[in-house]
């Protein structure tokens, strides 16, 4: 019997007492998690609570710890820290908790990047009794004198959502901020964590705890039962939206129904195409939103108002959000656990089933939700791989510590970083070289002899600049010329590696040419254009990876449908032109004979066949002497080259013997993926300034520059550990070289459908125009009919009209003074009226009032001339009187009419930037 266990069985709690404290509260009765984890956190010991969502875990830690906390309060000193992963989350924490404090007598705060100054000076001179903040507003408290004594009686510290944490750097962060906790404070920590979901439950218990602590876990491992239908639609994102709809409606919903997407952009764009499709109140809640506008729907949400929430990861922890009856998801979730959080946020009961529907167009996002739908069944959930011995997080805490308690040894330091199970493999050569990065860039004074180290003037500019493990990237809006509107954003990666005039990306299922590049304001200003088949840079930002037994899974599900066990609503494998399929235990390679391209369709997730793309395409290289560019998903590989990549040459390849880590070492040198990472850990180093533009240059310089520091190190490790597994392929690799799994090359006249994700990006949201020019001109003219306009009698200023575009009549006169000089100007233009009534009343004007007062008369002579084709024109962006005229006068037919407008709105965009 372990220490632990003795502890438990020696002092137990009196259960009357739990159970009388738990009934003059409400409760009827204990859940079961609760009647298990009572005693540990009555008896003080470090515990990771794991329960589905609604089984009252926050209540079975709070009530109790409060109860305790009250018995040695003091005045100005915090006695329990409770740490949330969102900002809202916090917010919502407090609501659900407060009345418990109050209960105990006890004060309570939220403390977090949102915080008002005012309030935060208030919890600085009068601390509560329990403070509820974020992991990076515990950097900052842990660095503040006034806050570092408050927290000096700390006993308490609760972890919310440890999973979110877990395979995050900012997992890795909080993990060292525990341990300056407890230098700081002078009782003896108790850290409890909560959980719904959680695959490697041993490494979170570590994680939580500490590398020598013991930690009791209690698990409530009841499954939850999920009611999930999914629906396959075949069609665009548009067709997707009039299912959603339909769907809702016949439903019969009595509460507001949340519509998860993975990203951002859909979620825009879902809820854009929703808004115009129904009467329904359609609201977005990202986290990208303000903090107002999230509040106000949050508050929607809770008062049960019926309609549609789009929304992303915000929405997905633990926050109170009322009564919801639906959660439907727009693609897979991806992942077990995220499907489980997600649609587990509807019907927020304990025993009661979670009601959803997985609605998407993409055949594999039928297959991979059914893969995961069977996965919860079976209680597989994926693993959250920690990230170890993060170096630019090291570097911060560091830092942290010098502020916090000046000179300091290096072996005290070391020791303190041990502690924290992320670093607890770190040695003591990669922590000094460490410091002597932070020596070199004038943050620290590393003292080799006395082995000391102490801040410099530029370590607390540094410390606070940093407080996020997420790199500061700046976004580009990327704003359409001829929708004109922003239609997203690219971050600086992509500006810097992609970013010139005449190249062509894909963002939203469309490909785009840009046009110019505004550093100043952050812009990126595009055209869209289709029938486009040279190679094009995809964007798709940071996709949740699909693990491998998901992508296993899906295999077996292909494999079942082709043998007519199990139904699926696409067809996409019963319409294969060849008989093999691609599932769990083989690899089929697509290659056409009129393409040098190949593709490899290969179940084996989204790190696995990453890596698998890397190793081939180096390899391959160095046997063809062409180069190869790699793409792939979870599913598939695609091989671009010039060279002719034959059936032999790659099973040679797969079968040849090499050392992983060293072949994907050596095929990142000098790749863009590698010049980023660089460029981010050095920002979060100190090294590059906040608000610096990456560009390819930069990023290569300072991989060069420091090839053999922490620096690149850390790069590199990141990488490994977000976008590689090199363990799971050497697995494959050696199960491919003991024919467990199979290669089977099949020769095709056109790549199978079920290549196409990889191949083309643009079948998502859009079906491809089949002409361009046609495609624009349309997308021109609607935008210009659709025009807002105020009608104005530029000879008396007493008659105006507002009208769109397309409703102008003809024969416009004024029904004051009869008039025919009828001008235009923009719909929210009330100054113009002023100005002509001013100048037909004899008043003098002023310099620029004489100036718009006579250009008012050209466009009326304008529109006088060519009537409602002058409104048309002078709706194009940027479009003046004078531009106007000489479109009109050329004009020979309507078509080309709308060129015109077209080329001088790209004009206007190219070249606006240098007008003064």
């Amino acid at each position: 019997m372990s220490e632990l266990e003795q502890k438990i069985l020696k002092n137990p709690p009196p259960k009357n007492f739990l159970e009388e404290k738990f009934h003059s509260l409400g409760f009827e009765q204990l859940t079961d998690i609760q009647k298990r984890a009572l005693p540990i956190i009555c008896q003080k010991i470090d515990s990771l609570i794991i329960a589905p969502t609604g089984s009252g875990k926050t209540e079975c830690i709070v009530i109790p710890i409060f109860s305790q906390i009250k018995e040695t309060k003091k005045q100005g000193k915090i006695k329990a820290l409770y740490v949330t992963p969102l900002r809202s989350l916090n917010r919502d924490i407090f609501r659900r908790i407060i009345k418990y404090a109050e209960q105990e007598d006890l004060t309570i705060q939220v403390r977090h990047g949102d915080t008002p100054q005012s309030l935060r000076k208030k919890i600085s001179d009068s601390p509560p009794d329990v403070l509820i903040t974020t992991p990076e507003t515990l950097v900052i408290l842990l660095t503040q004198q006034k806050m570092l004594t408050a927290l000096s009686e700390l006993e308490r510290v609760i972890i919310d959502e440890v999973h979110e944490l877990l395979s995050s750097e900012r997992g890795s962060q909080l993990s060292i901020s525990l341990e300056r906790l407890q230098l700081n404070s002078n009782q003896k920590i108790i850290r409890t964590g909560l959980s719904a979901t959680v695959g490697n439950i041993e490494d979170a218990a570590h994680f939580l705890v500490g590398t020598k602590k013991p930690c009791k876990i209690i698990q409530d491992k009841s499954i939850r039962k999920y009611d999930v239908e999914v629906k396959f639609v075949k069609g665009s994102i548009s067709e997707v939206a009039d299912s959603i709809i339909e769907y809702i409606e016949k439903s019969d919903i009595n509460s507001p129904v949340l519509l998860f997407t993975n990203t951002r952009g859909e979620s825009e764009f879902l809820a854009s195409i929703l808004r115009e499709k129904t009467l329904m109140n359609i609201e977005l809640h990202h986290g990208s939103l303000s903090k107002q506008v999230r509040e106000e729907t949050e508050s929607i949400l809770r008062s049960g108002t019926s309609g549609i929430v789009v929304c992303t990861s915000s929405l997905e922890l633990g926050l109170d959000i009322g009564s919801i009856e639906l959660v439907i998801h727009y693609g897979s979730p991806r992942q077990v656990t995220k499907l489980m959080q997600r649609i587990g946020r509807s019907k927020h009961f304990r025993n009661t089933s979670a009601k959803g529907l997985i609605i998407t167009n993409s055949p594999d996002d039928e297959f991979e939700t059914k893969a995961i739908l069977d996965r919860i069944k079976n209680s597989s959930i994926e693993e959250q791989k920690i990230h170890n011995k993060s170096l630019d997080v090291l570097a911060h805490h560091l830092v942290g510590l010098s502020l916090q308690m000046g000179e300091i040894s290096i072996d005290f330091a070391y020791k303190i970083i041990k502690q924290a199970y992320p670093f607890r493999n770190i040695t003591l050569d990669e922590f000094c070289n460490v410091l002597e990065i932070l020596d070199q860039i004038y943050i620290l004074y590393f003292d080799k002899k006395k082995m000391k180290f102490w801040k410099k003037r530029k370590a607390f500019r540094y410390y606070f600049e940093n407080l996020s493990t997420i790199p500061d990237i700046l976004k580009f809006k990327v704003f359409d010329s001829v929708g004109k509107k922003i239609i997203g954003s690219l971050d600086q990666r992509f500006v810097g590696d992609h970013g010139e005039a005449g190249n062509i990306f894909v963002l939203r299922g469309m490909q785009w040419r840009i046009l110019n590049i505004d550093e100043k304001s952050l812009q990126i200003n595009v055209e869209p254009i289709s029938g486009q088949k040279n190679k094009v840079p995809y964007w798709e930002g940071e996709n949740i990876p699909v693990d491998y037994d998901t992508a296993q899974k899906v295999g077996l599900f292909r494999n079942k449908v082709k043998r007519g066990s199990l139904s699926m609503i696409n067809k996409i494998i019963l319409e294969l032109d060849f008989n093999i399929i691609p599932d769990e235990k083989t690899i089929v390679i697509e290659s056409v004979r009129t393409d040098r391209n190949v593709v490899i369709h290969a179940c084996f997730g989204t790190k696995i066949n990453s890596t698998l793309a890397t190793i081939l395409s180096s390899l391959l290289e160095s046997t063809l002497g062409y180069v190869i560019q790699s793409r792939s998903d979870a599913y598939r590989i695609v091989l671009e080259s010039n060279a002719r990549i034959s059936k032999k040459i790659f099973v040679e390849t797969l079968m040849e013997k090499f050392d992983l880590a060293s072949v994907v070492s050596a095929s990142l040198i000098g790749t863009h993926n590698v010049n980023w990472r660089t460029w981010c850990v050095a920002k979060k180093f100190g090294m590059v300034g906040r608000g610096a533009i990456y560009d390819r240059k930069s990023g290569h310089f300072i991989y060069e520059r420091y090839q053999n520091t922490p620096v690149v190190g850390e790069a590199l490790r990141e990488l490994f550990h977000d976008k590689f597994d090199l363990k799971g392929t050497e697995i494959i690799l050696n199960r491919v070289r003991n024919k467990e799994i199979q290669i089977e090359w099949v020769d095709v006249n056109k790549f199978s459908k079920l290549a196409e994700p990889l191949l083309d990006h643009t079948t998502k949201y859009y079906a491809s125009p089949a002409n361009v020019d046609k495609a624009i001109l349309d997308l021109v003219k609607k935008r210009l009919l659709k025009a807002k306009h105020r009608l104005i009698c530029a000879r008396c200023g007493k008659w105006q009209l507002a009208v769109i575009t397309k409703e102008v009549k003809k024969n416009l006169h004024c029904k004051y003074c009869k008039s025919r000089q009828i001008t235009t100007t923009f719909y929210s233009d009330y100054d113009l009226i002023k100005i002509i009534q001013k100048k037909y009343s004899g008043k003098k004007l002023s310099a620029e009032e004489n100036h718009r007062f006579k250009r008012a008369w050209k466009v009326a002579s304008l529109i006088e001339t060519f009537g409602k084709n002058a409104i048309i024109v002078l709706s194009g962006y940027g479009v003046g009187a004078d531009t106007g005229a000489r479109i009109l006068r050329n004009m020979t037919d309507q078509e080309l009419m709308y060129k015109q407008i077209y080329e001088a709105e790209r004009q206007y965009v190219m070249t606006r930037g240098f007008w003064d």
